[in-house]
């Protein structure tokens, strides 16, 4: 039975490669991580569009995350002027995140 020794390795190169094909790359994926202008990622205040059949709030891909409530307001109100229908201004009004409730009512 053969088995090589590391000398018969030396003239090989090899590079790391996974045998199954990576079948849609997201290229956008660096650029998804950063905020956008004007956005502050933890403020909190959502702007969406309710839908006109069902009346369903319907995102559009990623939501924009304005600083504050004005901020927000401003944007559904310029929303509303331009394509119609009727806007939502959500807010974040409790987290989970594992701490003690004391705590949180403590730091805020």
């Amino acid at each position: 039975m053969y088995r090589p020794t590391p000398e018969d390795f030396d003239d090989i190169r090899t590079l790391a490669s996974s045998a199954e094909p990576m079948l849609r790359p997201d290229h956008k994926a660096k650029k998804k991580s950063r905020p956008r202008r004007n956005e502050k990622v933890g403020g909190g205040h959502f702007v969406f569009r309710r839908g006109e059949r069902n009346g369903r709030v319907t995102p559009s891909g990623f939501p924009f995350e304005h600083p504050n409530i004005d901020s927000a307001r401003t944007e559904a109100e310029r929303l509303q002027k331009q394509n119609g229908g009727r806007y939502d201004v959500l807010s974040v009004s409790s987290i989970v995140d594992g701490t003690d409730w004391d705590d949180q009512q403590d730091a805020a």
